[in-house]
């Protein structure tokens, strides 16, 4: 084909593409009122979607992981809970998760799809900080069970999550206990001693402070893995009403769905016409 007959030949090429574009233009123009309709109605539809999702609640609580010390000092240590992957892990699993379903009432089919954790934002990691963690639960059915699982989902870990600070605090508190008894029968001891040996009644005073200092290290000790060192729950779960799709998203996606349906409508109904008329 010689340039000239290939030139003329895209020419016409361009003007049919015109013709068709512009045939395009004129049936949307003439369905407009199907445009307009599609766009409405494709609205409604995406927020009564958003509307009729039934009685969907969300329950939220948030936990403090802890943060493990060494046994003498308070440098820090690493341990399960100091990985913000843990809550994550243990809140899917179906072990924990047939327990929820157990305490709450929740139905495990609906507990399963409806568990998420976050780490919340602020955490700065190279300082060592432990994160808060969130655990969420939403499901459909009663408020009270929905919140429930969330609670006993968020106790449940930060249980399994602090067997370091409790297993410390156990020992802690067996010191106190053992500290306080021998200063007890020490006290009881020294006025029979000290009639008839001073020098065993000075050593037996000894050995008591001795004891009180243990015992009020240890009660300070007590106190840094109780709130340092064990995981809590901080902010507990309140169940609220909720939708399962976004109000503002399902009215676009419905618009815009209506919208190319009504465009779709228009454009067949214009050729419809053109056949009829040829």
């Amino acid at each position: 084909m010689s340039p000239a007959k290939r030139a003329e030949k895209n020419t016409e090429l361009e003007l049919e593409q015109e013709v068709d574009f512009g045939r395009y233009l004129a049936a949307l123009g003439h369905g407009w009122w199907l445009l307009v309709g599609g766009l409405v109605l494709g609205a409604v539809i995406g927020v009564a979607l958003s509307l009729g999702s039934g009685n969907l609640f969300k329950a939220k609580a948030t936990i403090y992981l802890g943060q493990p010390l060494a046994i003498n000092s308070s440098a820090q240590i690493q341990g399960v809970n100091t990985n913000p992957s843990s809550v994550s892990q243990l809140a899917h699993s179906e072990e924990v998760l047939a327990q929820v379903s157990k305490l709450s009432g929740l139905p495990l089919e609906r507990l399963r799809s409806g568990v998420s954790t976050a780490s919340v934002s602020g955490n700065l990691s190279k300082l060592g900080q432990t994160p808060l963690v969130t655990i969420s639960v939403q499901a459909k059915g009663k408020r009270k069970p929905v919140q429930d699982a969330a609670n006993d989902l968020a106790q449940i870990v930060v249980t399994r999550l602090s067997k370091y600070a409790t297993t410390k605090i156990a020992i802690l508190k067996a010191q106190i206990a053992s500290d306080t008894k021998q200063i007890a029968a020490i006290d009881k001891s020294l006025n029979s001693i000290a009639a008839s040996d001073a020098a065993m009644a000075a050593l037996s005073e000894q050995r008591s402070g001795t004891l009180s200092d243990e015992a009020q290290t240890d009660q300070l000790l007590l106190v840094q893995a109780k709130t340092v060192e064990q995981g809590s729950v901080l902010t507990k779960a309140t169940a609220t009403k909720t939708t399962g799709r976004n109000r503002r998203s399902s009215l676009v996606v419905g618009a815009a769905l209506g919208l190319l349906i009504g465009a779709l409508v228009a454009l067949m109904r214009s050729g419809s016409r053109r056949s009829r008329a040829s």
